[in-house]
């Protein structure tokens, strides 16, 4: 899978609301149709991201 393959859930949708910082410290962006993306920085400081719908 691509790497920008995962974000294609958030593809054209709008942006509803940021949690900055959300519970567990990083960013959470809720796009319409509940689709959740988190940001956080890893223990390696790289940034890693999950997408949820």
């Amino acid at each position: 899978m691509c790497a920008m393959a995962k974000f294609d859930a958030v593809r054209m949708k709008d942006l509803v609301k940021v949690d900055d910082p959300d519970p567990d410290g990083g960013i959470t962006l809720t796009f319409t149709d509940n689709v959740v993306v988190k940001i956080r920085v890893g223990p390696d400081g790289k940034l890693a991201s999950d997408v949820a719908s």
